[in-house]
């Protein structure tokens, strides 16, 4: 069948629908104006409600694409400013090829929303060593300098400590960092301070007689010596300071003032004495003097008083100057002159010329009365 033959049959079929469409509507419209039924109250009008005419409304919402924001990516060295559309720090970094290792640290956090001129620092993570109390630690860390990487480890340093490199060097990779432990201690060394004797006079005891009343004690001189000591080695000792630990405690030795008279046979018959000292006793005459004959003062002693037999040359300090003495085998001696050798327990014992006795030994003084009123009550102890 021919394209003029399909015609006329499909004018026929669109005449049949439309009068069957205005046939619907026409029943339509006369069931909502068609009176209640008779079996309803006459009297009551009813009303019937129109179907709700719903007005289509748009339900799609427009997709907004976010406009590119610029931001600056701060990675050490290398900077860079772009304009993405990314939302978030991860996103741009992911955009712009950067990888992060482990130990990498940025800022502000991957997850954090990008803003308008935002900058994101990256911080790369070295490779270090520590070597601290005979180990060696191998780290990863964005510290960058020796005490943020001490404090990381949790290595905790002393006053003394020193670390190599120093404190404020900026690390770079592969850098050590070395505690060096330093340790102080002190030496003391303690040196003996000798105690003093002193003489205290007493007359519960007897003239020349000694006895220790209260022993000395030694004092302490104490010195401090400071030792610096790196790794267990010592490098320094160096004095600090001095002081009395303990002072010294004189020795007490009293001496008898108490004087007993006696008595002793002379030549001159029996004489009264009130000290006995042995000395060590010598002979001399005016010739042995040491002076010329043609000397004006020859054979003149201390005392004025010829030099010769009877006439005794002492040391004033120990036997009373101008007074009287026996010594047995010589007789009764004026204390009447003095000699520049002659000191401390020593007697010269005059003789004339013509009868020199020699005498080159010890013997016992006696110190005849009257007792003098000055009295040394402590003569020397060694003999000359």
């Amino acid at each position: 069948m021919s394209k003029k033959q399909h015609l006329p049959l499909l004018i026929a079929v669109l005449f049949l629908v439309g009068i069957f469409s205005l046939g619907t509507a026409a029943f339509l419209m006369d069931q909502q104006t068609q009176p209640a039924s008779a079996s309803a109250d006459p009297h009551i009008v009813t009303e019937t409600a129109l179907p709700e005419i719903v007005t289509p409304t748009a339900t799609a919402t427009a997709t907004i694409t976010p406009q590119p924001i610029t931001v600056t990516i701060e990675d050490g060295d290398h900077i860079q400013t772009l304009r993405t559309g990314a939302q978030t720090v991860a996103e741009v970094l992911g955009e712009s090829g950067i990888r992060l290792e482990t130990a990498d640290t940025i800022d502000p956090p991957p997850a954090t929303s990008l803003e308008q001129d935002m900058l994101i620092r990256i911080v790369r993570a070295i490779p270090l060593t520590v070597q601290v109390d005979g180990q060696i630690m191998s780290i990863v860390t964005v510290a960058n300098s020796p005490l943020d990487v001490l404090a990381e480890v949790g290595i905790e340093l002393g006053d003394m400590d020193t670390i190599i490199p120093a404190p404020e060097t900026i690390l770079e990779a592969g850098d050590n960092i070395q505690v060096l432990r330093v340790t102080e201690e002190f030496r003391f060394e303690d040196e003996e301070i000798p105690y003093k004797t002193v003489y205290q006079p007493t007359d519960e005891m007897d003239l020349d007689s000694k006895a220790v009343l209260s022993n000395g004690v030694p004092g302490i001189l104490r010195r401090r010596f400071r030792i610096v000591s790196q790794e267990g080695v010592q490098v320094e000792e160096v004095f600090e300071e001095e002081w009395i630990e303990q002072e010294p405690v004189n020795q007490v030795i009293g001496y008898g003032t108490r004087i007993n008279t006696g008595m002793i046979d002379t030549p001159e018959g029996p004489r009264e004495y009130w000290r006995v000292v042995h000395m060590r006793a010598t002979a001399y005459t005016a010739a042995s003097s040491g002076k010329a004959p043609d000397h004006p003062t020859y054979g003149i002693t201390a005392s004025g008083v010829p030099a010769g037999t009877g006439v005794v040359a002492v040391d004033p300090n120990v036997v009373p100057f101008r007074s009287e003495v026996f010594v047995p085998g010589y007789g009764i001696g004026f204390v009447g002159d003095t000699g520049g050798g002659v000191k401390g327990r020593w007697i010269d014992l005059g003789f004339d010329e013509d009868e020199l006795v020699t005498w080159n030994g010890y013997a016992d003084v006696y110190y005849l009365t009257p007792i003098p009123a000055e009295i040394n009550y402590l003569l020397p102890e060694v003999l000359p």
